[in-house]
């Protein structure tokens, strides 16, 4: 933060000390700094109160420059009309930085009662952050099915470091959903610490929706065409909405599969395109192709999706469909089955209380030829169960 920036909010600290009015410094904040991202009031933070500013009074400074964030992002006025997906982004961005805020601000002020807080304080709580676990439908509308379009273009760089904060949000957002499950006593004990964890959230998705609203979505308008949009609607239907979403109008319009014969020969027979893509959607698993370039090709449309796919990332880099902190491991694997060190791989994992079963093949044609990459996923959690035989249809 720059200086003069920094003697400004010390000027607005020695006021807060001394008593002034609060709105009044909210007007002068605005007019002398304008928009402070959370960010800048992180990096200085340590620095002033080394210098003698209290605790409490730099936490009514860090509200008030939340507020003036949030306030900004809750005033912009909507770049397109209802009904388009950018509106829909937008209008959750509004909402949830409104739950962040309230939940920020009731936690605060449970946190400083001496008396129990009310069932119903408490009841407002569980909903706040149920809003939150309904928001991951949000980040994943954006990181399959407007993410991808934007590298189709050439825009990397922006995509990439928003998928990252999400990444931070959800790691920050797990604290408050660890909370929701316990009973009210756990959570009347845990209101320091969800105190904390609520204002770190807010300052997050202020500076997280600031960037996406001003730069991301401005960059997808000027970008996609009418087609792409389709696309994009039909990809948020598949996804799903949270139950405050603004749904876009219009239902997207399906890719066409073209064959030129309509049938596809294999050599053990042939299939009309219609049956194989029936065949394909009613597998029991998952399956994605990545050619040899590391690139996705295909994947299934089975009816109970494991893992959330969009028609936007075909041709997409399969390195870029995998948060930062996993891309090592898919590399690892791609690059042994290019080098014919290995030809398959597994894990399994809990997912949700389902355990997952999840396999990579390499696809080589009958000279050897290293054609690409072939991922199977498959809920295992009955197939565990199975004991003994069954031998007679119920």
């Amino acid at each position: 933060m720059a200086s003069e920036r920094k003697e400004i909010l010390k000027d607005i600290l020695e006021m807060i000390g001394a008593g002034k009015d609060l709105g009044d410094l909210k007007k002068h904040f605005v007019k002398t700094l304008g928009v402070v991202n959370p960010s800048e009031m992180a990096l200085v933070q340590e620095e002033l109160i080394k210098e003698g500013v209290s605790n409490e009074n730099f936490q009514i400074l860090l509200d008030m420059s939340l507020e003036v964030f949030r306030d900004t992002i809750q005033s912009q006025k909507p770049i397109v009309p209802k009904g388009h997906p950018i509106h829909t982004l937008m209008s959750e961005h509004s909402l949830l930085m409104e739950y962040a805020s309230e939940l920020h601000s009731l936690v605060r002020g449970l946190s400083r009662r001496e008396r129990e807080p009310k069932p119903e304080d408490l009841g407002r709580v569980r909903q706040l952050i149920g809003f939150f676990i309904e928001s991951e439908t949000h980040y994943l509308r954006e990181e399959n099915a407007l993410f991808p379009g934007l590298e189709k273009h050439g825009l990397t760089g922006p995509p990439k470091a928003m998928w990252s904060e999400h990444q931070d949000i959800h790691a920050v957002e797990k604290n408050l959903f660890d909370l929701k499950s316990g009973t009210d006593k756990e959570l009347i004990d845990n209101l320091g610490k969800l105190s904390e964890v609520s204002t770190a959230l807010a300052n997050m998705l202020a500076s997280h929706f600031y960037k996406e609203n001003n730069i991301l979505f401005p960059a997808s308008l000027r970008l996609f065409n009418e087609q792409e949009w389709d696309i994009v609607i039909q990809d948020f239907d598949d996804i799903g909405y949270c139950s405050y979403s603004i749904r876009p109008l219009g239902k997207g319009k399906p890719a066409e599969v073209v064959s030129d014969e309509g049938e596809v020969v294999f050599g053990s027979g042939k299939l009309s395109v219609d049956i194989l893509e029936a065949i394909f959607s009613h597998l029991p698993i998952d399956m994605t192709f990545v050619d040899a370039q590391d690139r996705v090709q295909f994947f299934s449309e089975s009816p109970e999706r494991i893992f959330v796919r969009s028609r936007a990332i075909v041709g997409r880099s399969v390195q870029l469909c995998h948060p930062q902190n996993s891309v090592h491991i898919v590399e690892d694997i791609l690059n042994d089955f290019r080098d014919g060190k290995r030809d398959s791989a597994e894990f399994w994992i809990n997912l949700g209380g389902k355990t997952i079963h999840i396999r990579y093949f390499a696809v080589r044609n009958t000279e050897g030829k290293y054609l690409g990459c072939l991922e199977v996923s498959q809920d295992i959690t009955e197939i565990m169960k199975i004991t003994g035989e069954k031998r007679l249809l119920d």
